[in-house]
């Protein structure tokens, strides 16, 4: 994961224990963790076109840690029982996604991360082999 919990919990301030707290006051943690789990997913899911995943390069983790803490955000937040998102969460999700867009297009690169290939093509084989028996030549009247 790009994200710890502990950063999760930071991203939501004091909400997380509105958010993922049962009645009696519980937080479930394991709840948390579905929703980052499920933001990392969705982050994997769009820079795997262009990079292998997951990405492990110092350099390009605070970009995806920052989109997986804003779409898990936004799976926290759908999860009270109110009929709008607050804005911010929306926005940053929003930003999130745009950036996620422009990573798997190639118009943000990832710094220091190991490109996928996207030749589709295959390595060359080189194969030695008897002179044919059978050809043209060989075949005249038949």
């Amino acid at each position: 994961m790009y994200a710890s919990l502990d950063d999760f919990k930071l991203r939501l301030k004091d909400h997380y224990e509105q958010i993922y707290s049962d009645d009696d006051g519980v937080v479930d943690e394991s709840a948390m963790i579905d929703d980052l789990t499920e933001a990392y997913g969705v982050v994997n899911s769009y820079i795997a076109r262009r990079y292998l995943t997951p990405v492990t390069e110092s350099d390009a983790l605070p970009l995806l840690r920052a989109c997986q803490l804003a779409l898990a955000g936004e799976l926290a937040w759908s999860r009270v029982d109110t009929d709008a998102l607050p804005e911010k969460v929306k926005d940053a999700a929003k930003i999130a996604r745009a950036q996620l867009k422009d990573i798997a297009s190639g118009n943000i690169t990832l710094p220091a991360a190991t490109v996928e290939s996207t030749s589709g093509a295959g390595g060359a084989v080189i194969v030695q082999a008897e002179p044919p028996v059978f050809g043209r030549s060989k075949m005249g009247g038949f």
